[in-house]
């Protein structure tokens, strides 16, 4: 499959890709299969495609052309109880891969669209998992084009509003894993892509890090979506290196005149926009809170705590008023990680903590996406179900669906026991 872009584009695609997740090998499980990782074991969806042969134009760039009505009962087409419609457009049992090829990596191909024609495909495939996980559960989630969006069990876990990407594959957060049942019943990954022009491609899979087990503190957009922070715009990068650090960095400095707003940042749509920064004029400094508990801090020394950033450009990052890592340049869509050393550890403290980031003005784009997460050793599931059986006996587990505990249950969807419940 090809488009026409430029070299600007291409070198930022090989450099994202360069480091992308490949979920292969011996350090990974398979749990469900994605065509681009592991294309020798295809699968069957229910799909529904929207496409009356209409070519590609610039006013209708991301415009979704059509999608699958509601069923009888008024149920949405990704719901797990939805009843599969007829009507103009029908649902039909294909296989993959889902592409614009004759075929994709050596698999004959359902060819939902070709170059130049725009169309949108829904898929709604379904499984059964009969073990719990001990480890990270990525998704596979590749797309040509968007936007595009991805559901288990009726909740959206992940969504793209443009670009394209065959290798994309997101870590799911410890809520959105929880989503997924393990008794043997019945799942649905549904998922919708749209088509503007050139190749066409849909994917999905489900893959277990057979190494470590991470739980989001401060999450990424990646892992859990928009995140609050308190925030300054600087006048030049003078005046960024003039301030006190002590002064910002810390756990006790005056946050009554910055600005509260939700992340990440970007000058343009290219970085994930969520708030717009001028970052060819102003220089930008970051405030994040996280808590931990005394059993947290019982553990520090035992747990691997893992800083990852996108930047644009120069960024410099401060535990609780010390700087613990910087980098020059910029890493476009990327993300760097760094895990934190002993010395880091020791300037954790039980309650507020301020994890903070100052990023330089480069007379061009700029782009802030960050958190931190704690990482423990994979635990062979056996194990983990029945720690998890035990826990179930004498405590109630709440997170909402950013994977953030909680005391007790909110209105709307709560992951209870592992179980989702709406409120």
């Amino acid at each position: 499959m090809k488009k026409i872009i430029n070299l600007t584009t291409i070198l930022l695609f090989m450099a994202i890709t360069a480091n992308a997740i490949t979920p292969t090998g011996s350090k990974w499980r398979c749990v469900l299969p994605a065509s681009q990782f592991t294309p020798e074991q295809t699968w069957t969806a229910q799909v529904m495609i929207f496409n009356d042969g209409q070519n590609y134009s610039d006013p209708y760039y991301n415009q979704v052309i059509g999608e699958p009505p509601a069923d009888g009962q008024g149920r949405a087409w990704y719901t797990t109880d939805y009843e599969l419609t007829d009507g103009s457009q029908s649902w039909k049992e294909l296989s993959s891969p889902f592409s614009s090829d004759e075929s994709y990596k050596n698999q004959k191909s359902t060819q939902w669209a070709t170059s130049g024609i725009m169309a949108d495909i829904y898929l709604r495939r379904t499984f059964t998992v009969t073990q719990g996980f001990g480890g990270d559960v990525w998704l596979s989630c590749g797309h040509d084009d968007a936007p595009a969006e991805w559901y288990i069990n009726g909740v959206l876990v992940h969504t793209v509003s443009d670009g394209w990407n065959n290798d994309e594959i997101i870590m799911l957060t410890t809520a959105q894993k929880a989503l997924i049942k393990t008794d043997g019943t019945e799942n649905i990954i549904a998922v919708h892509v749209h088509q503007n022009w050139g190749g066409a491609y849909a994917d999905c899979g489900l893959y277990e890090d057979l190494t470590k087990n991470t739980s989001p503190i401060l999450n990424t957009l990646a892992n859990g979506g928009k995140w609050g922070c308190f925030f300054l715009e600087l006048s030049d990068n003078e005046e960024l290196e003039s301030l006190d650090t002590k002064l910002w960095t810390g756990r006790c400095a005056n946050e009554e005149l910055w600005q509260w707003g939700n992340g990440p940042f970007s000058s343009d749509n290219d970085y994930f926009l969520s708030l717009p920064w001028a970052s060819g004029v102003h220089p930008l400094i970051v405030r994040r809170h996280f808590t931990l508990t005394k059993e947290d801090m019982d553990n520090v020394l035992r747990n691997n705590y893992e800083l990852t950033i996108s930047y644009d450009e120069n960024p410099k990052v401060y535990l609780n008023g010390t700087l613990i890592w910087q980098q020059t340049g910029w890493n476009d869509g990327n993300y760097a990680s760094y895990q934190f050393s002993r010395p880091n550890k020791n300037l954790l403290r039980e309650g507020d903590n301020i994890l903070a980031v100052s990023l330089t003005s480069g007379g061009g784009s700029g782009h802030l996406d960050y958190g931190l997460n704690i990482s423990t050793p994979y635990q062979e599931p056996s194990a983990v179900n029945e720690l998890t059986a035990k826990e179930d006996r004498e405590t109630t587990s709440i997170y909402n669906l950013q994977g953030q505990q909680l005391t007790s249950p909110q209105k709307g969807i709560n992951i209870i026991n592992g179980k989702k419940i709406i409120r």
